[in-house]
């Protein structure tokens, strides 16, 4: 009789030591998704199913990189586990990787059609590369097939171009995280990228699963540097094409659009020089006969003008002369005119002089001073007045008498018609 005790849990025990002991390994569940939908934006919910069975899976919408929907097959990688309140058993997912070419199809016109409406694949927006680069950033695997091919048609048409490579993982896991690190790193170190190539060899739509991812495709679009994606053969389309700036069909024709081929630049500039120098050529025969015609042309004008010039100069002469002969004519005429003039004016003093000297003798034969003294005297009334006549004073009015020296007062006296008498 054995005395082992089997332990008791209680019910948030018991889940907990089962999540412990089923939830210590990554599991990997193949299936076809049903009942899918997100919640909130933040939990994603669907069941896997077989043809027997199926199991509840739930996972974090932002760890969830491909699309989805009901009826793809999928592989899921997580841990099992008992959620407590419910009891349910259910898978939490850590990535969904699609399986099956239909589901792999059907997730790219899923994405295609979101990232379109969003305009991601707008012509509009692409970019053109430059003519002559001189520093290109290469994501791809070193070890591929496509990395050997893109370098060797890269040094044929263009060597020296400095090249910088960041190996990444073009399929499986790794591959989407190590094409969007890539372009997070181009973008943030300047000076090593003045565009970017993406290539890979090709393969199927499971292989070239990272290309057509979410992730990638927003990393591409999202490079401030111009991409040129080379990815699988010509018949080979991703959506990572669909947003570069320009699409290569193959990893070499990616090398082609990137650089110019120095042999066709050379024969370009070989035949340039040549054009060059042939319209040079005949530009400068040309000018020579312009030239040529110009010279014969101006000297023509040249003769004419100095023959007009010499016309001008001798008519200039001419006028001089005859102004300077006008002018000692003029002068001739102004001295007799002077002469004239002074005679005149000499005449004309005299005759002034004479006429005052005969003003002077009549103003003093009329001064009444002369007068007085010839023994005349002149009379005034009381108010100053002159008395010329009888009837300028009365009987009895005092007037003044001026005489050559001097003036006296008097009182008139007047008799019938004897005039005036003086007392």
């Amino acid at each position: 009789m054995t005395n082992d005790v089997q332990p008791i849990f209680s019910v948030s025990e018991f889940i907990e030591y089962i999540n412990l002991a089923i939830g210590r390994k990554k599991v990997v569940v193949e299936g076809e998704v049903s009942s899918f939908h997100v919640n909130q934006g933040k939990w994603v919910f669907f069941d896997l199913k077989d043809e027997d069975s199926k199991i509840s899976c739930f996972m974090l919408a932002y760890t969830l990189d491909v699309a989805c929907e009901d009826g793809m097959k999928v592989r899921v990688t997580g841990s099992p586990r008992i959620h407590g309140k419910s009891g349910k058993f259910s898978i939490f997912v850590d990535r969904v990787e699609l399986h099956g070419e239909g589901a792999l199809r059907r997730a790219f016109e899923l994405t295609k059609k979101k990232l379109a409406s969003e305009g991601l694949f707008d012509v509009e927006r692409k970019r053109s590369l430059p003519v002559f680069p001189e520093y290109i950033g290469l994501i791809a695997s070193k070890e591929s097939a496509a990395y050997t091919d893109f370098m060797r048609i890269l040094n044929q048409r263009w060597p020296g171009v400095q090249v910088s490579l960041i190996h990444v993982h073009v399929q499986g896991e790794q591959a989407l995280s190590d094409i969007v690190s890539a372009f997070q790193w181009f973008n943030g170190n300047t000076g090593f990228a003045d565009v970017i190539a993406l290539i890979r060899g090709g393969g199927s739509l499971e292989d070239l699963q990272a290309f057509n991812s979410e992730p990638v495709v927003r990393a591409v679009f999202s490079s401030r540097i111009p991409v040129v994606c080379g990815v699988g053969h010509e018949r080979d389309e991703t959506l990572a094409d669909y947003v570069a700036d320009l699409r290569a069909a193959t990893p070499t024709h990616a090398a082609t659009l990137i650089v110019p081929d120095q042999q066709e630049i050379r024969s370009h500039i070989r035949i340039a020089a040549s054009s060059l120098e042939s319209s040079v050529r005949t530009i400068l025969e040309r000018q020579d006969h312009t030239v040529t015609q110009a010279v014969g042309l101006l000297t023509r004008v040249f003769q004419k003008t100095e023959y007009a010039l010499q016309t001008v100069i001798r008519d200039f002469c001419d006028a001089i002369i005859r102004t300077e002969n006008q002018i000692n004519d003029s002068a001739r005429l102004l001295g007799q005119r002077a002469t004239e003039i002074e005679d005149k004016t000499r005449y004309l003093l005299s005759a002034a002089e004479l006429a005052a000297q005969s003003a002077k003798r009549n103003l003093k034969n009329m001064n009444p001073l002369t007068v007085l003294k010839r023994g005349y005297s002149i009379v005034r009334s009381s108010h100053g007045t002159v008395i010329r006549q009888l009837e300028d004073v009365r009987s009895g009015e005092s007037i003044s008498v001026a005489v050559s020296d001097g003036s006296f007062g008097a009182t008139v006296s007047l008799s019938q018609k004897q005039g005036t008498l003086l007392s």
